[in-house]
């Protein structure tokens, strides 16, 4: 039986490779990731595994997407939010699509986060960078027919690998864990990559109940002081959580200057439509923090998730549990780039 193409935009990206390693392991599929180094350690790693292959190019030169995509069958595209800015992320994401169906791909997954803005009755203080783009593209999706390419949208959100990176905790002089972060009293819906590789091979095993769905992913809502039980019910060592206020997180755990305007490379430091990481990363720590305006701002089938794959990480515990956490910083994502 002829092995179905899957061209996977984004798979040398933390979303990106437990992705390829799914489908890899699934062994009904051969896997082409689009990369503009084919040289890279994370490009070298993955082709060493069964029925992986590259192809070099950009995901925002047409061109190349046009190379890449022939004789696809279905596809996977995750775009670099933070690279691109809202405005080119809208473009290239609804031109990728309309490439796809031309290319004559089957069935096509699009790698999304929640707009929150809509989701706040567009109150401006949950406008995130790195979500707006994502999901305005998912609502054009929602307009496109199923005839002749089945969509699907999978539906992320932080990280929870990011507690090895961004939202490590600190280290007392007593030896305390301590989880910094401006959460307050609120919850943030992690998820774990490897599950995220699981749902996309879901997703293509399963086109008849995938088409046209939103499927929307997390691991648990985790509150601040469920970190530290956590870690210490693991670990045996002592930690708490330490609600730092908004500004203070901003100024020393940010992923670079405040006035950064995000997607400032590509669109250029004056396009007015780009963000700083000051206002979008504050906008996206508000989406956790449990307020009257964004109470149950972002939800999460727990039934459904648990149907589609039973064996999932359900907890932080259990996440830490999987990977032998110890709060020491690990290089796992780039950039941060992944929410």
């Amino acid at each position: 039986m002829a092995l179905q193409t899957v061209l996977v935009i984004g798979g040398a990206g933390a979303q990106g490779v437990p992705i390829v390693k799914a489908l890899s392991a699934d062994g009904k599929y051969a896997i082409r990731i689009l990369t503009r180094n084919a040289e890279s350690p994370t490009a070298k790693e993955l082709l060493r595994l069964p029925n992986v292959g590259i192809a070099v190019g950009d995901s925002q030169n047409e061109s190349d997407l046009r190379a890449a995509f022939k004789g696809v069958d279905m596809a996977f595209v995750n775009l670099n939010s933070f690279a691109l800015g809202i405005r080119a992320e809208m473009y290239w994401g609804t031109r990728i699509f309309e490439i796809a169906v031309e290319s004559g791909v089957k069935h096509y997954i699009w790698s999304a986060l929640e707009p929150t803005l809509k989701l706040s009755g567009y109150n401006e203080d949950f406008r995130v960078a790195h979500y707006e783009g994502k999901s305005r593209v998912t609502d054009w999706m929602h307009a496109q027919p199923q005839i002749p390419m089945k969509w699907s949208v999978i539906t992320t959100g932080p990280y929870i690998e990011m507690l090895s990176e961004l939202l490590r905790p600190t280290k007392a002089e007593d030896g305390t864990a301590v989880f910094e972060l401006p959460l307050e009293d609120g919850a943030v819906p992690f998820i774990h990559l490897d599950d995220i590789g699981l749902y996309i091979r879901w997703i293509l095993n399963n086109p008849s109940e995938s088409a046209g769905l939103n499927l929307k992913v997390s691991t648990a809502h985790v509150t601040g002081n469920e970190l530290a039980s956590a870690f210490t019910s693991f670990t045996g060592k002592p930690a708490h959580y330490h609600s730092m206020p908004l500004e203070e997180w901003i100024s020393k755990h940010s992923v670079g200057p405040p006035s950064y305007k995000l997607g400032s490379e590509y669109e250029g430091p004056d396009d007015p439509t780009l963000l700083t990481i000051e206002k979008s990363f504050s906008n996206w720590w508000r989406l956790y923090q449990k307020s009257a305006e964004n109470k149950g701002l972002i939800k999460t089938d727990y039934e459904l998730l648990d149907r589609i794959l039973p064996g999932r990480v359900k907890s932080v515990g259990d996440w830490m549990k999987k990977v032998r956490y110890t709060g020491e910083k690990l290089s796992v994502l780039k950039n941060y780039r992944g929410h």
